[in-house]
């Protein structure tokens, strides 16, 4: 099994890892589309890797939500009261996965992130978004990304 904590653990040096920068030229391009199913396979995968975890601790559980309002997004839920949508936002040169969060006390966006992915080496690695609610992050494999979105979740990180 999985153990979570560690899993967060990890996300968080991946994270210091990355914010120290390095060059990334020479990297390869992803095709936008299949980088986004990539990331929804990988977090399929994380999700039922961790929900047997959360049912020993008595925890509420992570589940898909299939709404038809949130077509084309990954959905899904942390128990009652929070909800996370994932989305490709494809650009010309700005091509990015945004995780926004929404919860209590009123189901407004409480956290974001955005992972930005076919960048420039010019770019730092995890940074402030300009809106002010949201972290910036780049260099990320799918798997990395998929794991720092459900380990967030979990250690109330997510912002």
């Amino acid at each position: 099994m999985v153990d979570y904590s560690k899993l967060a653990d990890k996300a968080r040096a991946i994270q210091d890892a990355a914010t120290g920068g390095s060059g990334r030229s020479g990297r390869a391009e992803y095709d936008p589309a299949y980088f986004y199913q990539t990331v929804r396979s990988h977090l399929v995968a994380e999700i039922n890797k961790a929900n047997p975890e959360l049912t020993k601790r008595g925890v509420p559980t992570l589940d898909r939500s299939f709404l038809p309002s949130f077509s084309g997004k990954f959905c899904f839920t942390f128990g009652m009261s929070l909800f996370c949508s994932v989305e490709l936002d494809a650009q010309p040169e700005r091509n990015r996965i945004k995780a926004v969060i929404s919860g209590p006390p009123n189901g407004n966006e409480v956290g974001r992130r955005e992972y930005l992915f076919n960048r420039g080496a010019a770019e730092p690695a995890s940074y402030r978004a300009e809106e002010g609610l949201g972290t910036i992050i780049t260099g990320l494999s799918p798997e990395q990304i998929a794991v720092d979105i459900v380990s967030s979740i979990l250690s109330g990180e997510f912002s």
